[in-house]
């Protein structure tokens, strides 16, 4: 990477993200840079945006984004760099439509109750989910019965702390329901 490919990284935008992940983990800044082997002085040059030298991408800012849980090619997307394996959301292409993403975000939700989040935040989140995927245009070619398998895929397991009490229950209610001919509208 060229000196001036380097200045033009969004260097700034990439610290308020190691910062952001850094808060919702709980975490300190002396924590981070104590698991990522680096200096917290060093974790407060990088979520204050500060720019490293000329060469390469120091090997401390992947260090701290496995540390921040963060996946492969977050550390460039930050910085403004599409990955080359990356899918380009940005480009004039077609965007992934809400039903398309609405599975992310259950995982998403279902992550968070495995790290140990509030399963009644959970819950309200996934509902707050489906009200929003109803309002869009899209409602009509949904499948019916698409709430209850969106609502816990069969890779879920039932042990899952995640997974509600009367799950199973309400599952075999809903598809008693839809064998006797009820639809959803």
């Amino acid at each position: 990477m060229s000196t001036a490919d380097k200045a033009r990284l969004d260097w700034a935008r990439l610290g308020r993200a190691y910062r952001g992940s850094r808060l919702a983990l709980g975490m300190t800044q002396d924590e981070v840079a104590r698991q990522a082997n680096l200096d917290r002085k060093t974790i407060s040059h990088y979520e204050n945006g500060r720019v490293p030298g000329p060469g390469r991408i120091p090997d401390g800012y992947f260090a701290a984004a496995a540390v921040l849980k963060w996946p492969a090619g977050d550390v460039e997307r930050h910085l403004g760099i599409t990955p080359p394996d990356a899918p380009d959301i940005d480009s004039p292409g077609p965007a992934p439509t809400a039903l398309e993403l609405y599975p992310v975000v259950m995982s998403f939700a279902r992550a968070c109750s495995r790290e140990g989040g509030d399963p009644r935040l959970r819950d309200a989140f996934e509902e707050a989910a489906e009200r929003l995927l109803q309002s869009t245009a899209i409602e009509s070619t949904r499948p019916a019965a698409y709430g209850l398998a969106a609502y816990r895929p069969h890779a879920w397991p039932e042990e899952d702390p995640g997974v509600p009490e009367d799950d199973a229950a309400r599952i075999r209610r809903r598809l008693e329901r839809y064998e006797q001919g009820e639809r959803d509208n």
